[in-house]
């Protein structure tokens, strides 16, 4: 036989020979008990270690330590009392005290090292333990009588130090790092080895035993010691393990509570382990299509969130990642991770669906950039498409016509017919409009009745065919609309969208005109016309604040006595670079851009103003334009400024338009019969040009009626426009209101004028326009 092998041989024919021959097999099985269910308990409260606080981890390890190494110290000594020549030995205190705590101390720090964050911290750790169970072993064997035993087989006691740090080394590491009940049991039975080997193979190592010191009564009092020893150890392991399952049961109440409250959360939560899913909540399954089930042992980073890669600690992150479901799709999703929550150890996936955000967030932008009414782009969706598709057709070569649209006479629809009819004529055109885009155009509402079309085209003859059809859109309606249509083309009339847009809505404004057709090419004249418009409206507003305008007063006297009635007060304008502005030019602008409010509220004060300062200007008549009689509480103003003014209401005289009257006749009416209450006289001016109804002379009492200026020049050389003043007088007289004549410039006119009855003149032969201070308040030399 090989020596080699020989050795091997009678190493183990002498392990074996002292665990069959030398042990008692009952107290052998009760230490075999002592060291499974210490192990078991000891490396399961190792377990709860790793996921507690840093107090509470101190504790635990404390409590592991103590029943791996009671358990150790139990099985070794019941094991000794099992060895029949140990009944002949006594036991040393103090080295038996020691074993104990030998047992204690390295199982403490190797299940602390184990998990620490020392590189291979459970190898090392289970050495550690190894070391402490080999120690304890042979500190024990010490303490038998009083010179200790005296020889040992040194290769058996290397071979047992050494099966115990490898099982050891393997035990620590599959008890914590196992994902299974299985294999924590093979963490636990590699720890039972470890012990177990170590004993019997140094037990196997005793060459001889000293002479007895304690005798003991034969192996009753083994047994009682032994039963002694394995009841201390198993009342240890039992409080460590009824600790360790009392804590178990909170900590699942503890789970059930928290996996309700997730289950309650909107988001979806999952709790992430070593990379792994170990909880999620029924939103999270609902977000996946998956069960519980399916989704634990699952990986979230590139598996649930494909794109989505972490760092290995960054304490809490949001953002926004893709969830993949359970059909494969990639719900949008927004993520909130938190390390170290609900434990020490674990993270915590919090997902959001962003699909309904998403889809108000697209609703929004939609509402954003396109009409509610019709459906079409409107203004700010149609400027930001039509600077991106001038863009590409300057890149492409391509040229463009757009047409800016303007409905006329939509606002008679609304006032007669209600806004629900308007509505549907909006949307009535938004149809045939959108039907002529198809495909390459973009058509927009953008605003009112102010419509916008965007075509290609390659020849001009296409732009006039599709002016042609769109004068021809006539939608079903009350009112039968026509459309004032402005076109201009890129890049011949502009380099970009703003002007574009600009030049069509010129030339749409040129197309409103009454000598229009209805359709308008933009021209550049029109462009400098639009600009000195814009700027007069500006020097308009400024000069107004600046006190540029003044009024000026003309005289009207009685035509059969010739004294004074009273005067007109008329708005001028000095322009401190254009000089005068005739009123005809800038009080058209004012009415368009609502200045006519302010300025005409500024010349009704200035004019009572100064009547009440001086007696002699008599009744002073004062303009009211039809802009003034859409602004609430014109009556009251009038009022006010009459009480501000201290001038009697007899004083004073307001003239309007009998196209005024014809815009709103009910509203106009009730507030000229507010204003006559007041006690302030009411005129008709520009009879004769307008409608000049005579049921609108009987539906109100004027306190005067004013002939239109167009009628004097004639009245003594034509004898229709003298049949027509005639007709007004008589007209005057019967109803009991005074005529008054404008525009008098001649003897013979205010003879034919005088002659024909008609009450009052004013013109140049009477007085010119003059500042107050420049009038002559006596009576016109033309009274005598």
């Amino acid at each position: 036989m090989v020596p080699g092998a020989a050795l091997e041989g009678s190493l183990m024919e002498a392990v074996w020979t002292c665990l069959t021959q030398e042990h008692d097999p009952r107290l052998v099985a009760l230490a075999a008990v002592i060291c499974l269910a210490g192990a078991l308990v000891g490396l399961s409260v190792l377990r709860r270690a790793v996921g507690a606080t840093s107090y509470s981890r101190a504790g635990w390890l404390i409590m592991s330590g103590l029943s791996a190494g009671a358990t150790v110290w139990c099985t070794h000594f019941v094991a000794m009392l099992a060895y029949a020549p140990a009944g002949r030995l006594g036991f040393h205190p103090l080295m038996t005290l020691a074993s104990l705590l030998v047992a204690i101390a390295m199982a403490a720090l190797g299940f602390s090292l184990a998990i620490s964050r020392l590189p291979a911290a459970a190898w090392l750790g289970g050495g550690v333990v190894g070391a402490g169970i080999s120690a304890m072993h042979y500190i024990g064997m010490a303490a038998f009588g009083d010179g200790g035993i005296p020889g040992y087989d040194m290769t058996l006691v290397a071979a047992s130090v050494l099966m115990a740090l490898l099982f050891s080394m393997a035990a620590v590491p599959l008890a914590l790092h196992a994902a299974s009940w299985a294999g924590h049991m093979g963490g636990v039975a590699a720890f039972c080895l470890a012990v177990v080997s170590l004993h019997f193979t140094g037990m196997g190592a005793v060459s001889l035993l000293p002479p007895p010191v304690v005798q003991q009564d034969g192996a009753t009092g083994q047994a009682v010691l032994a039963l002694a020893i394995g009841l201390v150890a198993l009342m240890v392991v039992a409080a460590t393990a009824a600790a360790w399952l009392i804590d178990r049961h909170g900590h699942a109440e503890s789970l059930v509570r928290l996996r309700r409250l997730a289950d309650s959360a909107i988001e979806g939560l999952a709790v992430i382990q070593n990379g792994r899913i170990v909880e999620a909540n029924g939103s999270l399954q609902a977000m996946t299509g998956l069960s519980r089930l399916q989704l634990l042992g699952r990986t979230m980073e590139g598996e649930m969130l494909p794109s989505l890669r972490l760092p290995e600690l960054f304490g809490e992150v949001m953002l926004e990642a893709q969830l993949r479901r359970a059909d494969g799709s990639l719900m949008d999703v927004e993520l909130v991770v938190r390390d170290n929550v609900p434990q020490p150890g674990k993270r915590v996936f919090a997902l959001r669906d962003l699909r309904e955000r998403r889809e108000q967030e697209r609703r929004l932008s939609h509402l954003a950039a396109h009409d509610g009414l019709t459906g079409l782009a409107n203004r700010a969706g149609f400027t930001h498409r039509i600077a991106r598709q001038l863009r590409d057709a300057a890149a492409s070569g391509q040229r463009l016509a757009l047409l800016r649209i303007g409905l006329n006479r939509f606002n008679e629809v609304n006032d007669l017919f209600g806004h629900a009819a308007g509505d549907k004529l909006l949307k009535g055109y938004a149809t045939a409009l959108k039907g002529m885009a198809q495909p390459q155009g973009l058509p927009a509402r953008l605003g009112g009745d102010e419509f916008a079309l965007l075509l290609p085209f390659a020849e001009l003859h296409e732009v006039e065919a599709l002016v042609q059809a769109v004068s021809g859109i006539a939608p079903s309606g009350p009112v039968a609309l026509s459309a004032a249509i402005g076109v201009a083309l890129f890049p011949d009339d502009a380099a970009d969208a703003e002007a574009l847009l600009a030049n069509a809505d010129v030339a749409m404004r040129r197309a409103k005109s009454p000598h229009a057709s209805g359709a308008c090419f933009y021209q550049a004249d029109m462009d400098a016309a639009v600009r000195e418009r814009r700027r007069l409206v500006s020097d308009l507003r400024q000069a107004l604040k600046a006190g540029q305008l003044s009024l000026f007063y003309q005289p009207q006297i009685a035509t059969g006595t010739g004294r004074l009635r009273g005067h007109e007060a008329l708005m001028r304008w000095q322009h401190p670079s254009r000089g005068f502005v005739s009123p005809a030019d800038f009080i058209p602008l004012a009415e368009e851009t609502g200045l006519i409010l302010p300025l005409g509220e500024w010349a009704l004060r200035t004019a009572c103003a100064a009547a009440a300062a001086e007696p002699r200007l008599g009744k002073v008549a004062v303009n009211l334009s039809p802009v003034q009689f859409r602004q609430a509480g014109l009556a009251v103003l009038v009022a006010d400024i009459l009480a501000e003014t201290g001038l009697p209401p007899d004083r004073l005289e307001l003239e309007i338009t009998e196209s005024t009257l014809m815009q709103d006749p009910g509203r106009t009416l009730e507030v000229l019969r507010a204003i006559k209450a007041l006690g302030v006289s009411v005129a008709m001016d520009d009879f004769g040009t307008g409608h000049s109804s005579l049921a609108t002379l009987r539906a109100f009492p004027f306190d005067k009626i004013k002939l239109d200026r167009s009628f004097v020049p004639e009245i003594d050389s034509n004898p229709q426009a003298r049949a027509i003043l005639r007709a007004v007088v008589g007209i005057g007289r019967g109803l009991g209101i005074p005529v008054l004549a404008e525009g008098v410039e001649t003897p013979s006119e205010l003879a034919c004028l005088r002659d024909e009855g008609c009450a009052e003149v004013q013109g140049y032969l009477i007085g010119r326009p003059a500042p107050l201070a420049a009038l002559s308040l006596s009576e016109p030399a033309a009274a005598a």
